[in-house]
């Protein structure tokens, strides 16, 4: 008895805490909307690192842009995404994205106030490029949903999808930038 009085205490006081954030869905218009660029690119190298008061730990990973789609951030850019190891300490965090040196993927960026840079959407902003065994052509790893999960139309509409090979994919993202564009200078 003596051990459950504190346990159900601590549950009580932690049990709102421990509801966690919510994830919204982001289609093809909302991505490109709330990203600043979104850039085709290699990770060239990445690196862990502290924030300044050592309180969260960050992979830092430097990437090549081979194709900018909206946007541009140079000719190379670097996305501080939490989690890592660093100083016999770990953290990791759900659905934040993870690379390796080499890969290639489409990101969608965002950048914060202190001008760094970071996937928006968590995992959602990321589509891996991989090469098509059978065809040699460059296809992303899982399709995005077209139009704006915000908007009471695409909910009532069956949920078609990008494409999953480059050149289609890219046509798509540009023609979504330009929808955006346009709804932002309407407003």
């Amino acid at each position: 008895m003596k051990r459950t009085v504190p346990l159900l205490f601590l549950l009580l006081v932690l049990a709102p805490s421990a509801l966690g954030t919510v994830l919204l869905r982001m289609d093809l218009d909302d991505l490109t909307a709330e990203s600043h660029a979104v850039v085709y690119g290699r990770i060239v190298a990445s690196r862990v690192e502290w924030n300044e008061s050592r309180t969260l730990i960050y992979t830092v990973y430097t990437v090549q842009p081979l194709e900018y789609l909206k946007g541009n951030l140079g000719p190379s850019f670097e996305l501080h995404e939490p989690g890592g190891e660093l100083d016999g300490l770990g953290m990791q965090i759900a659905s934040v994205p993870v690379f390796s040196v080499g890969e290639e993927a489409v990101l969608f960026v965002w950048t914060d106030a202190r001008g760094q840079h970071q996937v928006i959407g968590f995992e959602q902003g990321v589509l891996t490029v991989q090469t098509d065994l059978a065809t040699a052509l460059k296809m992303v790893n899982r399709r995005i949903r077209l139009g704006s999960a915000r908007t009471a139309a695409s909910a009532a509409k069956p949920a078609a999808g990008t494409s999953r090979f480059l050149p289609q994919l890219f046509h798509q993202i540009r023609s979504s930038a330009a929808r955006t564009r346009k709804t932002v200078a309407i407003q």
